[in-house]
């Protein structure tokens, strides 16, 4: 199997760079794309790969599909996602243009769940060519909407009844079998009166870093020059985007714009969403300020990401997305948050919550995959946490399993999102092992 990768490595890199090419950020829904045009085109390339390589497929009416290879009544799954975050600002190469430089292929998606999710179906695909006689299935899943609710994937488990048990190709090596709790928390006040003192927006999406936020001001008296551009009534901060799940590696905008405005003339009612952001957010990232930090030896720290500030002339609204413990609760922290938010005039008109994911050490899954990475990396296995939600928790069984190496740069949700050549080419290896022993 190994040799067949290494001898049609150039297939793997040109659908990899072709699914790169489609924009797969969830838009409109449309009568036969419930989440856009691009998420659609996505998935049909993904299902007509799996067709050209000869493999039983279905759509699930573009919510989801699926290829699948193997006979027997036990299942495998492989679930991931075509669908990505908005490309945001900085790149130096085109976001969908899956252009090669350096040894690597960039493109939004790259690594995040594009690039994987190829990488596991060119592996099963190898295996297929190669002869291998499995005993059980192996489905890899294509996911639609990951990024933005899971919708798709809620659709695919009603329709299909079968029980997910297997992997995700969206986290780190060696496995991730714990995942914390994920909670946005969506704060907002209506004014009183209409307020043409200040109109702000700031971030994308709530799991991901703002890079970007900016105020037009009635009058720029006050504003503090630091870390912002001002241009007449208009002021810009620029930071650094990063996944939510990580925010300290990031540089949020939102709230190097809130403290530039510390000192703005602004009606109380306006004043006091500013000043909550300062007082309560800030650079804190862990939650103390908001008065909702917590950790646990099985997962770590709480955190904290002001992924969205919007002010208009009617309302303010603040999205949170945060990252609790295994041992801890979203209500607890939707409590707090109230409580702390009521002193500023805000309150919390909307939650989602996606409850933390813990697979025991000793389970099949866990110690089959563990034995894969040891064997083709020469590495020693072992278990991980992360504050990133990935589809295992979506799963009956379900871990995540790569693409990212220990020591490896994130670069998912950035600018320059790529994988490595030589890293696609490992994984492809990897996840077609895993696929042969987990179906034998």
């Amino acid at each position: 199997m190994e040799k067949y990768i290494d001898e049609h490595k150039d297939e793997l890199i040109e659908i990899v760079r072709e699914i790169l090419k489609i924009k797969s950020v969830e838009e409109e829904p449309l009568e036969d794309a419930p989440f856009g045009i691009g998420v659609k085109l996505a998935l049909e390339y993904a299902l007509s790969l799996g067709e050209e390589m000869g493999f039983k497929t279905k759509n699930i009416d573009n919510y989801a599909g699926y290829v699948e290879f193997g006979e027997g009544k036990e299942l495998v799954s492989i679930l991931g996602h075509l669908d990505v975050v908005p490309e945001g600002k900085g790149w130096d190469y085109p976001p969908y243009g899956g252009v090669i430089a350096d040894g690597k292929i960039f493109g939004r998606g790259a690594t995040d769940d594009k690039g994987p999710m190829m990488a596991a179906l060119f592996g099963m695909y190898a295996l297929k060519e190669k002869g291998a006689k499995l005993s059980k299935r192996v489905r890899i899943v294509f996911g639609t909407n990951e990024e933005t609710g899971w919708k798709g994937i809620t659709y695919y488990k009603q329709k299909e009844k079968e029980p997910l048990i297997g992997f995700t190709p969206d986290g780190n090596f060696p496995v991730i079998n714990r995942e914390k709790g994920i909670l946005d928390v969506t704060l907002g006040r209506k004014f009183s009166a209409k307020n043409t003192s200040l109109k702000l927006k700031g971030g994308d999406r709530p799991n991901m870093v703002a890079d970007r936020a900016e105020a037009v001001l009635s009058s720029t008296e006050g504003v503090s020059a630091e870390n912002v551009e001002i241009s007449g009534n208009t002021v810009v901060a620029k930071g650094v985007s990063a996944h939510g799940a990580h925010p300290w590696e990031g540089k949020n905008a939102i709230t190097l714009l809130c403290k530039a405005l510390e000192n703005a003339k602004l009606p109380d009612e306006v004043k006091n969403v500013v000043k909550f952001i300062n007082e309560c957010v800030d650079s804190d990232v862990y939650g103390k300020k908001l008065g909702i930090a917590n950790e646990d030896e099985l997962s770590g720290k709480l955190t904290v990401n002001l992924g969205i500030t919007e002010i208009s002339e009617e309302e303010a609204k603040i999205v949170f997305n945060i990252r609790y413990p295994i041992s801890d609760n979203a209500d607890r922290i939707v409590k707090e948050i109230s409580e702390k938010a009521e002193k500023y005039g805000l309150s919390v008109v909307n939650t989602h919550n996606n409850g933390p994911l813990f697979v025991d050490e000793k389970e099949p899954v866990v110690q089959t995959l563990l034995k894969v990475y040891e064997k083709t990396t020469g590495e020693k296995g072992y278990t991980l946490a992360i504050g990133g939600g990935t589809y295992a928790r979506a799963m009956e069984k379900g871990v995540a399993f790569g693409p990212v190496f220990p020591g490896m740069k994130a670069v998912e949700h950035q600018p320059n999102e790529f994988i490595a050549i030589d890293h696609l080419v490992k994984l492809t290896k990897i996840y077609g092992r895993a696929i042969e022993e987990l179906a034998k």
